[in-house]
């Protein structure tokens, strides 16, 4: 979990905790506790369990929409962190001067309902609907924040993160003073939410502390997502420590180091441990990195894309019968182990330039059923997929490290997403496009930068962009920019 989102499920635990002080909070503990109906302690406790789940699925309803139909609208990108970023610090500052809520929602849950069902089943629904947000009374000015914040973002994951922590803090003080509700530490601790307007103006307080820490986490991630152009005409790049390799449009090969340019004797370069690889005819040449000097070849006719790293060397072989993604060990450049397939695909498949950090080899391969990014261990014999999705194209994943990146296409437009090899979820994003105003195609990774083509137009011309990461803690010193 990233420094953003970790502080916004704080903000909106914090946005949904000080909804108890509400109305409808004071009356839904005794509602659902054992002095609100005649089934006793166990109805209470079903109850409970029942309200819980229906405030999660309240929150992910309201944020996860939101957020999703920001990412119709318009995506993520730099200004949509800093529109985020301006919302929090102003609804801080609102929280912080104890500014009356506005606007303000004057509604009550339905009292009937208990009455006509199932008190579990009446939980469930009143759960919901104070998960929601907006069907009742409005006790902070985060819940207005946060619900522009999903919104602006358009991330649909950050939505479903944002209602999971907001219906976790509406749910928690109910089903935990419920139980109690009649007993002596119910009814001092209702006493106290009652008649104690300090406690509540405590919690906006720190409603008004996590907000503005949310501010600042957007600020910084803000300025994460501004790109520029590094390269004009470049595309494919591949990248290692003090140097940056691409293929121009014509289809040569460039090395970028010490600041300097150097024309390379073939296509589609990589580079990786000491090695440079590039495509010269039916052959792959593996060049020493310093010297250029030429170390040894591989044969293999078809070969389109590159990665290779201290001992290995992987490559694509593309066809019209699908494509095939073979590895082959070079501890000795001169003398190239044998070659070893990886993974194939029929006509209708296709996989990526394949990326490798050590040992490490990570592809994706798209079908018309499904999209995935694939890991294996080079020197095992299984491969597992860490990322899928039926709805979103996953193309062109780089390795560094412990983060990937990758290109995720959906719904018309692009995003540049980084997240943790061994996390869970899509990631976030760092760059945003709408396709109509150019693809984003393939990336390499480095500790602090990442570095993306974009293909414009129908020309299928190519700039070669880079945007800074923030909080490296591994990887490579980052390359200058090129004069």
């Amino acid at each position: 979990m990233s420094a953003v989102e970790l502080t916004l499920a704080l903000a909106a635990f914090g946005a949904g905790w000080t909804g108890t002080w509400s109305p409808c909070g004071f009356s839904m503990i005794e509602t659902i506790g054992p002095t609100g109906h005649r089934g006793g302690m166990r109805t209470t406790l079903a109850a409970c369990a029942s309200f819980l789940p229906g405030a999660l699925l309240g929150g992910v309803i309201t944020f996860g929409q939101l957020a999703m139909l920001g990412a119709l609208l318009h995506g993520s990108g730099r200004i949509a962190y800093g529109a985020a970023a301006l919302v929090a610090a102003v609804a801080a500052l609102l929280e912080l001067r104890g500014a009356r809520i506005f606007p303000q929602v004057r509604r009550q849950l339905p009292e009937d309902w208990r009455r006509r069902m199932p008190l579990p089943l009446a939980a469930a629904l009143y759960g919901v609907l104070l998960g929601l947000g907006f069907t009742t009374f409005v006790l902070t000015f985060g819940v207005w924040a946060l619900a522009a914040i999903s919104f602006a973002l358009g991330q649909p994951h950050t939505g479903v993160l944002l209602g999971l922590a907001f219906g976790l803090g509406r749910a928690l003080p109910v089903v935990g003073l419920a139980p109690f509700a009649g007993r002596p530490l119910g009814i001092r601790a209702t006493m106290l939410m009652a008649e104690r307007p300090w406690l509540y103006r405590g919690f906006r307080l720190g409603d008004a502390a996590l907000l503005a820490l949310l501010a600042a986490a957007l600020g910084t991630a803000s300025s994460a997502v501004a790109a520029k152009v590094e390269i004009p005409g470049g595309a494919d790049p591949s990248v290692a420590p003090h140097a940056l390799a691409w293929q121009a449009p014509d289809g040569s090969g460039f090395l970028l180091r010490d600041g300097g340019y150097t024309s390379l004797p073939g296509r589609q370069p990589a580079v990786g441990g000491p090695y440079v690889a590039l495509v010269a005819g039916d052959e792959i040449k593996l060049l020493d990195r310093y010297s250029l000097a030429e170390l040894g070849t591989v044969s293999a006719p078809g070969a389109d894309g590159l990665a290779v790293s201290a001992r290995w060397l992987a490559y694509r072989i593309g066809g019209r019968s699908g494509d095939t993604l073979v590895a082959i060990g070079i501890a000795d450049p001169a003398n190239p182990g044998f070659a070893k397939r990886i993974a194939r695909t029929g006509g209708f498949a296709q996989i990526s330039r394949p990326s490798l950090d050590h040992s490490l080899l990570v592809f994706s391969r798209n079908s018309q059923y499904a999209s995935r990014i694939v890991k294996r261990r080079l020197g095992s014999r299984r491969s597992r997929t860490i990322l899928r999705s039926r709805f979103a194209g996953l193309f062109n994943p780089d390795v560094g490290g412990r983060r990937i990146v990758y290109v995720r296409s959906s719904r018309g437009r692009d995003r540049l997403m980084v997240r943790r090899l061994r996390g869970r979820g899509a990631g976030h994003a760092i760059y945003s496009r709408r396709r109509s105003r150019g693809a984003i195609w393939s990336s390499a990774l480095t500790g602090r930068r990442v570095f993306f083509s974009v293909l414009k137009g129908r020309s299928g011309q190519a700039n070669l962009l880079s945007a800074r990461l923030h909080h490296s803690r591994h990887g490579h010193r980052r390359i200058e920019r090129s004069p």
